[in-house]
């Protein structure tokens, strides 16, 4: 047996029983205990900083209610202004349209990470809101997003050619992610854990609000402007999710793909930063575990439906890969007239 036949066996193997499991838990949620309480809503109030918190537990889902967003949120600002300068890969024709494409989206990305971001929103929290929070935050998207087109012209044409297509890759990723996670948000329309806490503090039944995790909230009852009923899925958990690309791209670069320990140490490395990720959303009050189990399935699943198109035998980004060929071909010249 080859090792690449090895290597997908397990795959399979490892997949299937996360597969049984998740699924295992997602049927469990749809349960209520011996209270009458779905398994979903008890979960939250036995984790809820709020409710039984401690300082360990408020530093723990505020440290990754700020970093859990960063692998998604950087992938625009890094790998558009990489392909900025892969113009030369690109017709001629279309190479003015595909500079403005990838500048636009370099922009867009800053523009995301300074709006949307959690840390934008502690800023707002702390009373810097409004014009001033707009033209700070405008601002320093603009002077990102030229910064770093102008650093992108010092990454080596190697590295470009390289990373050609993991870029487009991993930005097709962000995008459709981004899209299907908003999309299912605005249906299911489910109220947040938090929510119903300050309902409770109202002096109303705020647990009465909870909607079991299949089940979109059709009745839309909007109790406050302040309210985002946004729980499912979660969009922490699908931007934490896009760390996993540091696996695909242990398959593109040859040094990496050298060192066969490192392959297990990234897959367990992306691994607990997910699941530490869906533990501080729910002790953090702000969704369920079945909002993070689907905020993950969903992210994961349109990673590794990607990765399989993107990377499969007779692609079409041969143009890069005969750039390189190309490049790497000229480079062993150099060396043996130099030698």
């Amino acid at each position: 047996m080859t090792q690449e036949k090895r290597n997908r066996i397990v795959s399979i193997a490892v997949h299937g029983a996360a597969g049984v499991i998740l699924i295992g838990v997602l049927a469990l949620l749809c349960c209520k205990n011996s209270d009458g309480i779905y398994f979903d809503l008890a979960i939250n109030k036995a984790l809820s900083k709020s409710i039984n918190g401690n300082w360990a537990k408020t530093a723990f889902a505020f440290l990754f209610s700020i970093i859990a967003e960063y692998p998604a949120y950087f992938i625009l600002p890094v790998f558009a202004v990489m392909l900025f300068y892969s113009d030369d890969l690109i017709d001629s024709k279309w190479r003015k349209p595909f500079k403005v494409l990838t500048a636009g989206l370099s922009l867009g990305g800053w523009i995301i990470l300074c709006f949307k971001s959690e840390a934008a929103d502690m800023i707002q929290a702390r009373g810097f809101d409004g014009i001033k929070f707009y033209a700070l935050m405008g601002i320093l998207a603009l002077c990102a997003a030229g910064l770093g087109l102008y650093l992108g012209k010092f990454i080596p044409k190697k590295t470009r050619y390289t990373l050609f297509k993991f870029a487009i890759f991993a930005i097709c990723y962000l995008l459709l992610a981004l899209v299907v996670t908003q999309g299912v948000k605005i249906v299911w329309h489910r109220m947040r854990f938090r929510d119903m806490l300050d309902q409770n503090a109202m002096g109303n039944d705020g647990f009465s609000y909870f909607t079991p995790w299949y089940t979109p909230d059709i009745a839309r009852i909007e109790l406050s402007e302040n309210y985002h009923y946004s729980s499912f899925p979660s969009g922490h958990t699908n931007s934490a999710t896009h760390i996993f690309l540091l696996c695909t791209l242990y398959r593109i670069l040859p040094k990496w793909r050298e060192k066969t320990w490192l392959k297990y140490t990234l897959y367990g490395v992306c691994s607990a930063f997910v699941l530490l990720t869906m533990i501080s959303r729910i002790c953090d009050d702000a969704h369920f575990l079945s909002d993070v189990i689907f905020g993950f399935v969903i992210s994961y699943t349109i990673y590794k439906v990607l990765d399989k198109l993107f990377f499969r035998k007779g692609n079409n980004f041969a143009v890069a890969e005969e750039a390189l060929a190309s490049l790497n071909e000229k480079h062993l010249q150099t060396s043996q007239l130099t030698a």
